[in-house]
């Protein structure tokens, strides 16, 4: 597979520090982990964030919006690529390869993970022809990866292990993907 976007501009709030730079995995950090897992399957991996933060340093695209909002990052995404490209954040790091796959099997501008509760606008791929759209739902204050998933006709697919979408943003978080993260290596 072509490329993969890793998205590592976020605030971290609900952290109190930059959840993306963190240890994890015996990595130098959370986004480093995912990277490595990412480098396997796919032919690039890049890093979206608001600039160089990585030791060692990670390829980086430069977001630099002054919004912490990923529908930036796919409003550009033509710029970039020709091709779907497959985007998750950071603070997911737990994804399966196999769930890689299937997504990678489809035709839509937007193919999206489910795990039957939750479609996770951040765990899918994304056709940089969908970035026009993107660009008019920011024009009219629209940032709702929600809503340009269902503006593009996206499909879903769903998928029985949930814990693969486990998102960190607290330190309890934090602790627990630290405790699932040997199985991913």
């Amino acid at each position: 597979m072509k490329n993969a976007l890793i998205l590592a501009g976020g605030k971290s709030s609900r952290m109190g520090v930059d959840k993306t730079t963190l240890e994890f995995g015996g990595f130098a950090s959370i986004t480093h982990f995912l990277f490595f897992r990412l480098n396997a399957i796919f032919d690039e991996v890049k890093v979206a964030a608001k600039g160089e933060k990585f030791r060692p340093p990670l390829p980086v695209l430069v977001d630099d919006f002054a919004e912490f909002a990923p529908i930036f990052v796919i409003a550009n995404l033509d710029k970039y690529y020709n091709e779907p490209v497959f985007i998750i954040a950071a603070d997911t790091p737990l994804i399966e390869a196999k769930t890689i796959y299937e997504l990678s099997n489809s035709n839509s501008l937007v193919t999206l993970a489910s795990d039957g509760e939750h479609l996770h606008y951040l765990c899918g791929f994304y056709h940089p022809k969908i970035a026009p759209l993107a660009r008019q739902m920011i024009q009219n204050g629209d940032l709702r990866l929600s809503n340009l998933a269902k503006r593009s006709e996206f499909k879903s697919i769903k998928f029985e292990n949930s814990k693969q979408f486990f998102n960190i943003n607290t330190k309890d978080d934090y602790e627990k993907a630290k405790l699932y993260s040997s199985n991913f290596i």
